[in-house]
């Protein structure tokens, strides 16, 4: 039934998803929406700052995806092309001034953490994670600060845990 489809696209690389995609299987369209959604909702609500906005968009840019499928050149980028598409959509919403930007409220951190996120070392520790999230606020306030390319590049690299390369081809 349609529940083993779903498992064995599971398996099915983005590239083999967007061929069979391409001949007019929906349920593939659908395993790499699932595949990247949270990807492409994470990376929005950083660029817009709002859960709401950042659902909509998420909506647009894979529904735009699925209309332009037969125009993404190379099937294996998917995940580049679609968060481009995400991307672009996040720049019109700021340029219309159509998004709601949330203010959040960021914990005060000492300066001494900051200037770790600012020279972007990696620390290997095993509490990274855990650091991480505690550096998120703060993050969050520089990365306010940046010129967007800035701030988008390092969104891509540190959130989406894109490549240097592959930034380069979203942006």
């Amino acid at each position: 039934g349609p529940r083993r489809m779903g498992d064995r696209m599971q398996v099915l690389s983005d590239a083999e998803l967007v061929a069979l995609t391409r001949e007019g299987n929906l349920q593939a369209f659908n395993s790499l929406a699932e595949r990247w959604d949270s990807s492409l909702y994470r990376f929005a609500c950083r660029l817009l700052g709002n859960p709401e906005d950042a659902r909509d968009v998420c909506q647009e840019a894979l529904t735009k995806a699925y209309l332009n499928i037969q125009r993404l050149r190379d099937p294996a980028k998917f995940k580049s092309w679609v968060h481009h598409i995400l991307l672009n959509l996040c720049r019109d919403r700021h340029r219309s001034g159509k998004s709601r930007v949330a203010t959040q409220a960021y914990a005060e951190e000492a300066p001494g953490e900051l200037e770790v996120v600012a020279s972007g070392r990696e620390t290997t520790s095993p509490d990274r994670d855990a650091q991480r999230s505690a550096l998120a606020g703060i993050l969050g306030e520089v990365l306010d600060r940046l010129p967007s390319e800035q701030r988008e590049a390092i969104l891509l690299r540190e959130y989406q845990g894109f490549t240097s390369r592959e930034i380069a081809e979203i942006t």
